[in-house]
C-alpha cells in the first residue's frame, strides 16, 4: 500500500495550516488509506523533508500550505518525473491552486487527491530552482519588498503595496532573448507565467495553460503618467493587462532576461538576489488537479 506524505506549513494562511491537517487527517483515515504527516519548522525546512522522502523513494507527495510551501516542496523532489505531487491549499495566497481548479476547502483538496489520478503538468526551471506558477523581475519584485517592510496582513497588505508600486517604480532595463531572438526593452515588469495569477488572484496571464508544454512570456513596458497607470493597474485587476498596447505576451520553449541592473527575481512569491534569470521548461511532473 502507498503512503502518502504530507508536508505541512502549520503557520500558513494566519495559521490556517493545523486545522486544514486536521482535516485531511479525517479524510484519509475515513478511507483508510496509509498516510504520514511531517511538520515544516521553519524556512527551507519543506525543501530538506521533501528531499528527504523522495531520496528514500517514496512518490506520494502532498503540500499543506500556500504557493510558498509548494514552492519549497517542488524544489526538494528528487526527480519530480517520479513524484505524484498533491495541494492542500491553506496560505494566504493560493494561486496556483486556483490556477489548477483545486477546491479551497481542505477536505475537498484531499478527496481530490484519494479519488483522481495525478496529471502531467508543467512547471519552470529558473537558473536551476524550480518555480511552480510565476516567476518575475520589475514591479513584482518590488511590491514583495515593500510587502516585507509594511505593517498589515494578507491581501489588503499586497494591493496598497502594488498601488504604492505602480506609482513610485520606474521600471528596469531588460534584454530579452528567446529563441534566437534577442531585444531591449524598459519593463515595469517580466514574467514567465506558469500559472495564470499571482499576488492573490491577480491575473497577469488569463491565457496561461500548466499542461501545454510551454512558457508564457508577459512584459509589460514603461507607462507615462498617472493616468495611464491607472488604466494599467485597473486593467491589471481586471485580468486585462495582456490587452494593454505596452503588454508583449507570446509562448516560447526557454528565455532569457537580463537586468541591466542589479535586481531581485521572484518566484512563486519568493524573492532570490543574484539569480540567472535564465528560464526553461520543466515536465514530467504529476500533479493532483
Amino acid at each position: 500500500m502507498k503512503t502518502y506524505h504530507i508536508i505541512t506549513n502549520p503557520v500558513a494562511g494566519k495559521n490556517k495550516g493545523l486545522k486544514a491537517l486536521e482535516a485531511v487527517r479525517r479524510v484519509f483515515e475515513t478511507a483508510k488509506v496509509k498516510f504520514s504527516t511531517h511538520i515544516s519548522k521553519g524556512e527551507k525546512d519543506a525543501t530538506s523533508i521533501a528531499r528527504a522522502l523522495t531520496e528514500a523513494g517514496e512518490t506520494e507527495i502532498i503540500a499543506l500550505g500556500g504557493d510558498g510551501t509548494l514552492h519549497e516542496v517542488l524544489n526538494g523532489l528528487s526527480d519530480p518525473s517520479k513524484c505524484n505531487l498533491g495541494l492542500i491549499p491553506s496560505g494566504t495566497g493560493n494561486d496556483f491552486a486556483e490556477h489548477a481548479g483545486i477546491p479551497m476547502e481542505a477536505d475537498k483538496a484531499a478527496e481530490l487527491i484519494l479519488r483522481g489520478e495525478p496529471k502531467e503538468t508543467d512547471f519552470i526551471e529558473v537558473g536551476g530552482v524550480r518555480c511552480m506558477n510565476v516567476a518575475g523581475i520589475g514591479m513584482d519584485v518590488d511590491v514583495l519588498e515593500r510587502c516585507k517592510k509594511g505593517k498589515l496582513k494578507g491581501k489588503l497588505k499586497y494591493l496598497l503595496s502594488l498601488v504604492q508600486s505602480l506609482f513610485a517604480f520606474k521600471g528596469y532595463e531588460v534584454e530579452i532573448e528567446s529563441e534566437g531572438v534577442e531585444e531591449k526593452r524598459n519593463v515595469l515588469l517580466a514574467s514567465v507565467c506558469n500559472g495564470s495569477q499571482f499576488g492573490g488572484g491577480i491575473r497577469i496571464c488569463p491565457v496561461a495553460d500548466s499542461t501545454d508544454k510551454k512558457l508564457d512570456v508577459v512584459a509589460v513596458d514603461c507607462i507615462g503618467g498617472k493616468l495611464k497607470i491607472i488604466k494599467a493597474f485597473l486593467q491589471l485587476m481586471k485580468g486585462k493587462v495582456l490587452e494593454l498596447p505596452e503588454a508583449l505576451h507570446y509562448l516560447c520553449d526557454s528565455v532569457k532576461f537580463k537586468c541591466l541592473s542589479p535586481c531581485s527575481v521572484q518566484l512563486d512569491g519568493e524573492l532570490y538576489k543574484d539569480l540567472d534569470f535564465t528560464v526553461k521548461l520543466g515536465s514530467g511532473l504529476h500533479f493532483y488537479r
